[in-house]
């Protein structure tokens, strides 16, 4: 009988029911879609680290010679070094290609994952070419490279199409951001022959006493060498900063979603419990026991909490999570990493239903205190409230419709509290959404359109001569900069950073806190806003520093002025101040604005960038953020349609004796859809301004958890984007309404006055 009686009640409460199924569903389909996403990127890169072996230490400096290695591979701690030589080059097959040679003895470090191909032989006179940017380039094993490398030419075939572990994220240069994978990517060969080695990737043993360890290299290699851990590498770090962006999207976006779906959720099955007291009445008059009425309500809770749960998790993460973890790979190289659904996506799931069938079991347990006789009289009996006088101040110059929803709103808390929390929810996702967006095409304003003054950037050769650099300066201007590899003492430790030296006379610019364009002058160095805060120093303090690669002496500059740069955090200096304190300023960089379209080589240049090029990959990046966010924002649109329809629905039925008194009184249809509307509009309104803070502090968390320490990106939301956000809920809102509105027509007057008679 109760098992027919939860049928009825699901066909006769359809509309309910299925808005608690698309809010369970949406909100688990949100949340185990963006988990998967980051839990298949996080697993998937932490194992790929460990089955090939990713170095925990990269040593760089001019040559490692073998003595050198010898005595690094005898410190306790280590368990194999190797060298590698990493160059430029390029590659005649790719038109206007840059190629990273990279020429290695053995392959224990850093080993290959061989996509086709063979693994990696020294014996064997070929290359292993970065996998992607050999499909990208319609190359395959067996196909013939010509390399160009420091005035020769020769001929190798593809052995192997690779990823490689610490070449994950591998762009040209750190202006870049992304890599395209087209005109850019890396190659490995057999060290036959090379004389110099500028790299050695150390295995450790034990991580605990990896700056043990590093010390000990230190001592061996003194300062001609720049020892950085995992912590410090550029590709490490990366990947790390997007898993955190993940996991930044698995707490705001993912967190938000949740707790409004469950929050509206728990308020609908609230009222479901309470709407059938006098059914409840009948059941415990006909004999059942309170626990046999109570389980036929949880029943409800739980089977539908159950399938809407069941159907998102197989359907969210091979679907739109597969296709969030996508966008995400076309951006590094990365081999076979799946999504993951974890033990913490059943447990969310779990947890839902223990929920919504508790808040059920306390909803049924308060109306089963109650007598059989006390349910059976019709209406609440405690729904009587103290009338609430409105016609005193300046409330009694507004008209009925106002006062009546005042009324109702302050007899109805709960409810209207519920409607504000969950459109406020949704509206501050959208804002989010729109908030990301709007930061990252700000940031792009302000990087390449703003900092970078120039059309084209070349980077000179490690090994250019006094003649090509003249050349290239008489064809292209004198705007040169520099960039240094410097420790910085932070109090008992020592930092390694870059220091920017300019000559580039204004091709290359840098602004203040509020973006306005400064000049770098000679009688000191200037550091960023975030790496001042880093160092707790200010304007008038004194840093000390020193240069990496040879040289003992450390020097000690007035700070005399903060720059703030949204990607890069480092020191600057004029030109003329580095030579105030003896050191040879040694271009490595020359900023152009002359037409080089047409040029694909300049001797003495290792490459040649248009600032289009190096935008390009930050806005690949975005497009696909894009899609996810746009994904996002249909998802938030969807589910506040439902919170708002349910909540119209739940307060059309509550209201239904009120409005067919105003009937009986005379009130025509129109004007009681109205005052229906009328406070929908008032909810949604001040749910709308709440929204939007938030939305912004939660785009302001989103981007302090995931952006790496050498971003600094403020937080940008257009006023257009706040507009939309509020408009839109606001529309939405008054859409949804409009239609339910409608039904007063239907209402029966003579039912719903004897219902609550």
């Amino acid at each position: 009988m109760l098992k027919r009686k939860m049928l009825r009640d699901i066909k006769f409460n359809k509309s309910q029911f299925i808005t608690i199924f698309l809010m369970v569903f949406l909100g688990m389909l949100i949340f185990s879609s963006i988990s998967s996403h980051m839990d298949g990127m996080r697993i998937g890169v932490d194992r790929y680290y460990e089955d090939h072996n990713l170095p925990d230490i990269w040593v760089m400096s001019a040559n490692f010679t073998e003595e050198e290695l010898a005595q690094i591979k005898e410190i306790n701690n280590i368990q194999d070094a190797e060298r590698r030589l990493t160059t430029l080059g390029t590659i005649d097959e790719i038109e206007n290609s840059t190629a990273q040679l990279n020429f290695i003895e053995t392959n224990n470090i850093s080993r290959f994952y061989v996509a086709e191909g063979i693994e990696f032989n020294p014996e064997v006179d070929a290359v292993w070419m970065d996998a992607y940017w050999a499909r990208n380039n319609e190359l395959t094993v067996g196909d013939v490279l010509t390399i160009n490398h420091a005035g020769q030419s020769f001929e190798r075939p593809i052995m192997g199409l690779v990823f490689v572990p610490d070449r994950a994220y591998n762009p040209r240069s750190w202006e870049e951001i992304f890599p395209t994978f087209t005109d850019y990517g890396f190659i490995y060969l057999p060290a036959y022959g090379i004389p110099v080695f500028n790299y050695v990737l150390v295995d450790i043993y034990d991580t605990n006493y990896l700056d043990k360890t590093i010390t000990q290299i230190e001592d061996i290699l003194g300062t001609s060498a720049l020892i950085i851990d995992r912590r410090n590498n550029s590709s490490v770090q990366v990947l790390n900063s997007e898993i955190e962006e993940g996991n930044a999207y698995v707490i705001v976006f993912s967190g938000i979603f949740l707790f409004v779906s469950i929050l509206s959720v728990v308020t609908t099955m609230n009222r479901i419990v309470k709407k059938q007291r006098t059914e409840i009445g009948m059941l415990k008059a006909l004999g059942f026991k309170d626990r046999k009425i109570m389980g036929l309500y949880i029943s409800y809770a739980f089977w539908i909490s159950l399938v809407a749960i069941v159907l998102a998790i197989l359907i969210g993460p091979p679907t739109i999570g597969q296709s969030f973890l996508n966008m995400v790979l076309e951006h590094y190289a990365l081999p076979e990493i799946r999504v993951t659904t974890t033990i913490w996506t059943y447990l969310a799931g779990i947890s839902i239903i223990l929920l919504v069938c508790f808040v059920t079991y306390l909803a049924c347990k308060k109306v089963l205190k109650e007598k059989a006789t006390e349910l059976l009289l019709v209406g609440d009996i405690k729904s009587k409230r103290k009338n609430i006088n409105l016609n005193k101040g300046l409330l009694k110059w507004t008209s009925f419709s106002t006062k009546w929803n005042i009324r109702d709103i302050l007899r109805n808390k709960a409810r209207t509290i519920m409607a504000i929390v969950g459109v406020a929810g949704c509206s501050a996702l959208i804002i989010c959404a729109f908030g990301l967006l709007n930061t990252l095409n700000d940031y792009i304003d302000w990087q390449f359109h703003e900092i970078f003054n120039f059309e084209y950037r070349i980077t000179l050769s490690d090994d250019y001569t006094e003649e090509e650099f003249y050349n290239i300066v008489s064809l292209y201007g004198n705007n040169t900069s520099k960039t240094l590899h410097i420790r910085i003492q932070d109090r008992d430790e020592t930092q390694i950073n870059t220091a920017t030296i300019d000559d580039s006379n204004g091709l290359l610019r840098f602004t203040n806190r509020r973006r306005d364009f400064i000049g770098l002058e000679d009688n000191g160095v200037y550091l960023t806003y975030k790496l001042a805060d880093t160092l707790n120093l200010s304007i008038g303090d004194t840093l000390n520093w020193s240069v990496l690669f040879g040289e003992e002496e450390w020097h000690t500059s007035e700070i005399i002025g903060l720059t703030r740069n949204p990607r890069n955090q480092n020191i600057s200096m004029s030109r003329g101040y580095l030579a105030s304190r003896g050191i040879t300023y040694i271009p490595d960089t020359v900023y152009t604005n002359y037409d080089l379209s047409g040029v694909n080589e300049i001797a003495g240049a290792a490459i040649i960038q248009d600032r289009d090029s190096l935008q390009q990959g930050m806005e690949n990046m975005i497009d696909g953020v894009r899609s996810m966010l746009i994904l996002l924002i249909g998802a938030a649109v969807i589910l506040g349609v439902v919170i708002i329809y349910n909540l119209g629905v739940l307060s059309f039925t509550e209201k239904t004796y009120q409005f067919a008194t105003l009937k009986v009184l005379g009130f025509r249809t129109k004007q009681i859809r109205g005052i229906f509307i009328k406070q929908s509009i008032w909810i949604t309104f001040v749910s709308a301004i709440i929204g939007a803070p938030l939305g912004y502090y939660m785009t302001r968390f989103i981007y302090w958890m995931a952006l790496a320490e050498n971003y600094d990106m403020p937080v940008s939301i257009y006023s257009l984007s706040y507009i939309f956000g509020i408009a839109g809920t606001l529309l939405v809102s008054i859409t949804v309404n409009y239609f339910l509105s409608k039904k007063v027509k239907t209402i029966n007057m003579v039912e719903s006055l004897k219902a609550n008679g």
